[in-house]
């Protein structure tokens, strides 16, 4: 059987020299790390007890890289050594021995002599901060695609309304039909300004926070109409008057949708409780409640249980972020649903 020809220190030389920067090392035939250059310790921080021994392996074994990980590249350098490819790329995420992670990407390239690959040469390149941009950018392009379908949908409904009326009153002349376009056209308000919220991340929400009584603020919003029409036999009961330090407007966003939010899903003559006590603010209902397994799902944008916007909660949850609060799903004391802001100031 032949045997391929072992590695020379010239071979470690010439595969790594042009990679000044990276961390870079060499693979015997057999996987064997054989050689690494000092910017891979400088980086990495692993011994040389991991650094020069059977890869990926070790560094799976010693939980650097998940399993799935060193299959993927155990495939690529495999590939590599067969002679199959001249350039193979993996990409990976790997916790150094600070135990913070990095996202990397190797290129692995062959090393020949006298016609027979007898190894391989691997160079690192921290590629995090370029992944975060790509996610970045991923999200952002979904966050604009679903807002897109939010407005061209959500807003068609008022609009429609809005026309219809104005409509009427142009044939009829009777004005007093300019009250329901006027609502529909409110009706757009909110909506658009609900879609501002969603546009940005919490942390470019610019916040002018003063101290806000969230009775009256509730009080306002039930009697406003912006987040939907209370039914007659529907009740408000401040249960725990105070005021918490925070933007008014995007606490108003917050607190109308999740009014909004109960009196569309409490069922028939609901009563919604507020107030703020030492775990925040909350507004509760006494209606069906949410199952524990799909409050999480709730919040997410587009989600809904039945015909509206699915984005009240999402909202919800930009406005606390953009506070530095979290939001909390639960059962309220009559059983039905609560929603709390966690982590508000309380200011009296």
């Amino acid at each position: 059987m032949d045997t391929a020809p072992e590695l020379t220190p010239t071979d470690h030389a010439e595969s790594i020299v042009n990679a000044p920067g990276d961390g870079a090392y060499v693979l015997d035939a057999d996987r064997n790390r054989v050689f690494v250059n000092d910017r891979l310790r400088e980086v990495t921080g692993f011994d040389d007890d991991v650094l020069r021994a059977k890869h990926p392996e070790r560094v799976v074994a010693e939980g650097y890289w998940s399993p799935e990980a060193g299959d993927r590249y155990r495939a690529a350098v495999e590939r590599v050594l067969a002679g199959e490819t001249a350039d193979e790329r993996v990409q990976l995420t790997t916790t150094l021995g600070d135990g913070s992670e990095v996202t990397t990407e190797t290129r692995l390239t062959p090393i020949e002599r006298d016609g027979a690959v007898v190894g391989a040469v691997g160079v690192i390149r921290d590629v995090t901060d370029r992944v975060e941009r790509e996610r970045d950018l991923e999200r952002l392009n979904e966050r604009l695609e679903r807002l897109a379908g939010f407005l061209s949908h959500d807003l068609r409904n008022p609009l429609s309304v809005a026309q219809g009326y104005l409509a009427m009153v142009r044939e009829t002349g009777e004005t007093e039909r300019l009250e329901p376009a006027e609502a529909a056209l409110s009706r757009i308000e909110a909506l658009i300004d609900d879609a501002l919220v969603m546009a940005r991340d919490p942390e470019d929400i610019e916040i002018d926070a003063e101290p806000v009584d969230l009775g009256d603020l509730a009080a306002d919003c039930w009697a406003s109409g912006d987040f939907g029409d209370p039914p007659a036999d529907a009740e408000l009961v401040v249960d725990d008057p105070g005021s918490v330090r925070a933007d008014p407007d995007l606490l108003r966003r917050a607190v109308g949708n999740l009014l909004e939010n109960a009196i569309d899903h409490a069922g028939s003559a609901p009563t919604v409780r507020v107030g703020v006590d030492d775990r925040g603010a909350y507004v509760a209902d006494d209606g069906p409640g949410i199952p524990a397994d799909e409050r999480e799902a709730v919040t997410e944008f587009g989600v809904s249980n039945d015909d509206g916007t699915g984005i009240g909660l999402a909202i919800v949850e930009r406005v606390a972020a953009a506070h530095g609060w979290t939001v909390a799903l639960g059962e309220s004391p009559s059983g039905g649903f609560e929603a709390r802001l966690v982590g508000p100031e309380p200011t009296g």
